[in-house]
């Protein structure tokens, strides 16, 4: 009776192996590429949120009092792009405009012994335009009087969200061919996420994606 079971027991023919494999593989063909995308977006959206979180502390800061005047900064350093918020006290601030200077964020005279609110270093990601030649810089006060945008975030150009703005930070993967927001120039083929960080004079952040299909920004 034993002996019987034995011969009863089989294994896989080659052929049914080759058939297994094959669905295997199948199955990983349309998965990674479902999988890679999805850990693409998920980096950029993570890195989007560090923008958008300087930012809303920064601006946090001024409509409580901590700080009258405070800049955001984007800059790249030995290849690693880097964003942090800075402000000054208001005795400093009120020195320096007591000595007619003009608060035009430049770092200096105003932001020469500025305390730092909150920084990060961005991974995988490309920035249009923004971390270019010495960077951007984007300052706020209370009630947005001497809201200032400085160098590339200055002349970066306009994008249209609900209306045209070069108030924003657009956020590409590190492998995207081209990272245009103003032109609206990104790869189709690829499709790699683009997020946008939107910002007011008055501190209001917003967060927009691309959308391939409709080739327009949607809020997110």
């Amino acid at each position: 009776m034993l002996v019987q079971q034995k011969q009863n027991i089989k294994g896989l023919s080659l052929l049914e192996i080759l058939v297994v494999l094959a669905i295997i593989g199948v199955i990983a063909g349309v998965g990674f590429p479902n999988f890679t995308k999805w850990q693409q977006d998920r980096k950029v959206r993570a890195q989007t949120e560090r923008i958008a979180t300087v930012f809303t502390s920064a601006t946090s800061q001024v409509e409580r009092g901590v700080y009258p005047y405070v800049r955001v900064e984007i800059t790249t350093d030995n290849s690693k792009i880097k964003i942090l918020a800075k402000g000054i006290k208001q005795e400093k601030f009120s020195s320096d405009l007591n000595d007619g200077h003009i608060p035009d964020c430049k770092v200096s005279p105003f932001f020469t012994s500025a305390e730092e609110i909150i920084s990060y270093e961005l991974d995988d990601i490309k920035l249009s335009h923004l971390a270019e030649n010495a960077g951007a810089a984007v300052c706020f006060s209370k009630g947005g009087k001497y809201f200032k945008l400085w160098n590339q975030a200055d002349t970066q150009g306009n994008t249209t969200l609900e209306k045209d703005t070069k108030q924003f930070v657009a956020v590409c993967h590190h492998r995207e061919k081209s990272c245009d927001a103003v032109s609206k120039s990104f790869n189709k083929d690829d499709k790699k996420p683009v997020y946008l960080v939107n910002y007011s004079r008055f501190g209001l952040v917003q967060k927009y994606k691309w959308n391939y299909a409709k080739e327009k920004w949607q809020s997110r």
